[in-house]
């Protein structure tokens, strides 16, 4: 199994590639997406799944074109307000597999109403999942900002919450991959470390320190980015 982060400076986006048993997975590639080739055919895999967590606004998706150079399937979440011509629909139990790998379909809107989260099953360790692609949902640090649609502040920032919890419940050795680092305009408090655990999260994101559905509620309409 390979697991790579590709960070784009200026953005603070992170980007991953996925792969065992000759095959692999790209998630949220950025625009310039020569690199996911090179970086697959040097492990000898061939990428036959690339994987949305959501609709970026701050960046140009490299989907189209890295679906056109290897015919790999694309994914991205529902209720993206409008088609995303070039990518199927994926729903909340959705699997895909890559080797001995198996990736899980997780819907956590919220920041966006089209979130998925992809959860990172290694099939040899039946016990957890080991791994979740979080986009913009759990940062590290903090989680994602809910302002998009300020006709719809309350509802959104309760889905968010939400969403967080669903992700709680994989578990405290599940490895964490968000979509951001320290810097984006996506999150306001995000750690200078780009690694990090649902367990550390739980303990130390101050966001998660909030229990309470209606109390985290109020912090997200409150927050000012």
């Amino acid at each position: 199994m390979i697991l790579e982060k590709i960070k784009t400076p200026g953005l603070s986006h992170l980007s991953y590639i996925v792969g065992s048993g000759g095959k692999a997975a790209v998630i949220d590639p950025r625009r310039d997406c020569e690199i996911y080739v090179e970086k697959a055919r040097a492990e000898g895999l061939t990428i036959t799944h690339i994987l949305e967590t959501h609709r970026n606004e701050d960046l140009v998706s490299g989907s189209p074109v890295l679906a056109e150079w290897t015919g790999a399937t694309v994914l991205h979440g529902p209720n993206a307000g409008g088609d995303v011509a070039f990518a199927k629909t994926a729903r909340e139990g959705d699997t895909v597999e890559i080797g001995q790998l198996k990736i899980e379909v997780l819907e956590t809107p919220g920041h966006t109403d089209d979130s998925l989260s992809f959860v990172l099953h290694d099939t040899a360790y039946p016990d957890g999942p080991v791994g979740v692609f979080t986009g913009d949902a759990l940062f590290v640090g903090d989680v994602g900002r809910t302002d998009f649609y300020p006709d719809r502040a309350r509802e959104v920032a309760g889905a968010l919450y939400d969403s967080l919890q669903k992700l709680l419940e994989l578990g405290d050795q599940t490895l964490l991959y968000p979509a951001h680092g320290a810097g984006s305009v996506c999150g306001s408090g995000m750690a200078e470390r780009e690694f990090s655990t649902i367990g550390h999260e739980r303990r130390n994101n101050p966001r998660l320190q909030i229990k309470s559905r209606d109390e985290f509620i109020e912090a997200k309409l409150a927050e000012v980015h």
